[in-house]
Formats: C-alpha cells, structure tokens, sequence
C-alpha cells in the first residue's frame, strides 16, 4: 500500500492474504509457497514488489525469477530495478544503489552485494555459475492453453525445473510458484501430486511442506473482487469461453479436472508386496502395437483375483518393434501368463507371431491376435465404469518407468476429444474387455451377457472397500 496506494487497496483482500504469506516465506516461517488466482489479479505485480523489498531487506543475499520466456522474466526484473530506483523505496531503503559495472536486465547487483543480486531467464535457458541464496521464484511457467496441452512442453518445462531451476537453490533458499493452475502435469501438479492438502485458513491448503493459495475468478457464483473484474464481467468471459479454459485459466481447476475419465482420486490402488502371499486365480495380458509414429505401444500384465484384477507389469514405450517384441515377450515370460492377447490392427498379426516364436521356447501361454472393428471412443467410454470398480493399479512404482508414463497417460485422458495419445486407455480398455467376462475355471457363459451384471463376491480378495486408495489385507 505503502508503494502504491491506488492498486494496494483494502477491497483487494487476496493481495492481503498472499503479502501474508510471502511475510511467513521472508521470516522463514515456512519455506514452499504455490500462488494461483485469475489474470491481472496482481499476483505478478505484488511478487515483484516483494522481490524489491527482499533486496533492501537482504542486500548480501541473491534471487532468482524465471519464466515461461526470456522476454517476460526480463520484464519483470527491469520492473524490480525500476521500483529499486523510486523515492519512496530509497526512503525505506537508503544505501540502496545498483551497481554501474552489473546493469545486465538479465542480471544485475546492487552496491553491498559481492555476487549477483537478482538473475533470471526463461524455461529452458541456460543458468550458470549463479547461486540463489534467498528466493527462487518460477512465474508463469507455461504460457497458455497450447503449452498446457502439449505432452512435450510439460516434460521439457519439467526437466528444466528440475534439473536447471532447482540446482540454482542454495541451502534454506525459499521456493516459490507463482502461476495458473493449467494442468496436472505442470510443475505445481507434480509437485502435489499424491500429496494430500489440509486447509490451514480461507483459500490456503497446506500440502506437506508445501502452502497453496488459490483464488478462483468466481466465489458461489460472484467475482472474487470486484475491482479486479465485476461479476458481469467474468460472467461474460465464461459465455465465450471453451469450459475447460475457463476452469483452468480463471477458476484454477487444471484441464484434466474437468472431463477427466480417469481421475487419480477414483482409481483402487494396491502395492506388489500385497499381492505376495495371493495365487491369482488366472494371468492375461493385453498388448496394443503402436499404430503410427507417435503412437505408443502399450502391453499390460493384470492378474485376477476373484472379480477383481490387479495390473501388475506394463510396458509403454515408442520404441521400435526390435525392441518391443522382446519385452513383451520377456514379460510374458516372466509373470507367467496364461493369455495375451495382442491387438491385431496395423501389423499386429505379424507382431503376435514374432512374440510366439520368442515366448514358446520358455513358457506356455496362448497368445492370440484379434481385430478391433468397434469405434475406439465408445470402447473407452462404455468400459470405464468396469475399470474404476474392478482394476487396481499400483501404487509403487518407480517414478520415470514404464508404468508410470502409463499411469500418467490413464490418468490424464480426458472425454473433449483433445487427447494427443490414447493408447493408455485403449490398452487399459482391451484387458477390460477380455477380464470381464472370464470366469477361471467355471462354466463359460454362453451368453456374454449372462455375467453384465454379475454381483461382486463376497470372498473376494478387495474384500470390503472403505477405502479405494489403500489396502490392508491382513485386516
């Protein structure tokens, strides 16, 4: 209020909670701090403020603040240098100078620092030599809807941060995000992914060591600020606005949250180590080829206990079939199963015929080639249900592997038609359609849909489902 009292006003009371919290990452309070609300809400304006104060208040210490271009991370920083420069700011700090030798936009130092005083760049941009002392900032990392949709701008915004951003952190140096709430895949999706939030106030949820603030554009249906955008105003904005940008860009919902076919939170999960004690009563697997360039080949392993099936193995890769038929086959292999079955489209006869060859000598399962004729969206679609009552999907698996590009493929399928890649889902939907109406040993139904509606057992290993996240067997 104090640096500009026309935009600091008391009506802006988002502005107030967020300057509360930055105070709390300043004084060392807490250390991980995620920021999301609307555009023009003024969160970029109050951290580059706060940036300023944290130079007067810490001037032998360092900061950093990318993001998503070079071009806006340098606009932000000639901002600091601007507000580092004005009256007011040398009235609260007066020995405050920039240096005449350090006067790069891209970094900078102030008189009493030895080192840089703030550096930044854009995601993907080099950031060497330099260490961030005091606050890393990550603002807007993704630019816009097309980046929130593209599976190979998250990954590679992602393996900057990790491997770039991060490294610059020094010891007890405060992260903090700042940005839209575009995806689950984004860096603040995978950073609380799997991370249970608790409110700690109002529009702030504690996530581990991680706090949240998030501020939706509408609040029960009105602006959450009427200075900052009127509710007519908003609701004119949704009118022409495709739902799930709305959610994501002013309601802060990722665009996987809406639309979602498989969401995280609705799928059972199970460990490896629960399963050891069991004897599935059958092994099948479903493999679906990849059937052009950018395809992925997925195969998965489930194993079936009662009416249930626990998908134990997957493979999920873009590798060539040189590669491939020797892994699936090697999986085959290894968890004995007793069927696979091998989706015949675009070569896939061909492709079932050389894993035979490799898997006859050393284990004895029936692998069948089959062709799909029926529309592979309605598939999906119509064997949902079945998925999220009767599949469990571990829970323990390595970050990076195979399962985990499938999982992360399942989980982020959404019904707009905007998918980039099915294949998850498709494979997921194929052992479906083989577990659902395989009964291991008793009569065959001779009408498949004799067994649609067939009642869970109650001997069934999942036994009572209370809760589909977690599962204790010895109870």
């Amino acid at each position: 209020m104090y640096m500009d009292p026309g935009f600091f006003t008391l009506a802006k009371w988002h502005l107030k909670l967020i300057a509360k919290y930055l105070q709390k990452l300043a004084d060392q309070e807490i250390n991980k701090l995620i920021i999301s609300e609307p555009p023009r809400a003024g969160k970029s304006y109050e951290v580059s403020l706060f940036h300023a104060w944290m130079i007067g208040r810490f001037p032998e210490e360092s900061s950093m603040r990318n993001s998503y271009a070079a071009e806006l991370a340098e606009k932000f920083s000639y901002n600091i240098r601007e507000f580092i420069q004005k009256e007011k700011y040398k009235k609260v700090f007066s020995d405050i100078e920039l240096k005449k030798d350090r006067r790069s936009v891209s970094d900078w130092s102030i008189t009493l620092a030895k080192d840089a005083s703030y550096f930044c760049a854009g995601v993907g941009g080099p950031i060497t030599g330099k260490g961030c002392k005091k606050v890393g900032t990550l603002d807007d990392s993704l630019k816009n809807i097309e980046d929130a949709l593209s599976e190979t701008v998250l990954e590679k915004t992602w393996q900057w941060y990790t491997s770039t951003h991060l490294s610059r952190f020094e010891t007890g140096c405060a992260n903090l995000h700042v940005a839209t709430r575009w995806s689950r895949k984004d860096p603040i999706g995978r950073i609380l992914e799997d991370k249970a939030g608790v409110y700690v106030e109002d529009y702030v949820e504690q996530y581990d060591d991680w706090y949240v603030i998030t501020i939706p554009a509408l609040i029960n249906g009105e602006s959450f600020c009427e200075e900052i955008k009127t509710t007519e105003e908003y609701l004119e904005i949704k009118k022409i606005t495709d739902d799930f940008i709305w959610e994501a860009e002013y309601m802060q919902h990722p665009i996987e949250a809406k639309g979602l076919l498989y969401p995280v939170e609705q799928l059972n999960r199970f460990t490896i180590a629960d399963l050891s004690t069991k004897k599935p009563d059958g092994i099948v697997g479903f493999t679906d080829t990849a059937d052009k360039g950018s395809d992925y080949l997925c195969s998965l392993i489930g194993k079936r206990f009662g009416d249930y099936t626990y998908i134990t193995n997957a493979i999920y890769t873009q590798d060539g079939v040189e590669i491939t038929e020797p892994l699936v086959s090697q999986m085959i292999i290894d968890t004995k199963a007793d069927v696979m079955t091998i989706e015949a489209n675009n070569g896939g006869s061909s492709y079932a015929r050389n894993v035979r060859k490799l898997v006859r000598p050393k284990w004895k399962c029936s692998i069948a080639d089959e062709h799909q004729t029926t529309n592979k969206e309605t598939r999906i679609l119509m064997n949902a249900g079945y998925v999220k009552e009767y599949f469990y999907f571990r829970s323990d698996y390595e970050p990076g592997s195979d399962y985990d590009k499938y999982m992360r493929a399942l989980t982020s399928y959404v019904k707009l038609g905007r998918n980039k890649n099915d294949d998850s889902p498709d494979c997921t939907t194929g052992l479906a359609e083989k577990m659902k109406y395989r009964t291991f040993g008793q009569p065959q139904p001779k009408n498949r849909d004799d067994f649609a509606d067939r009642e869970p057992k109650p001997e069934s290993i999942a036994g009572t489902k209370i809760d589909k996240s977690y599962m204790n067997y010895g109870s």
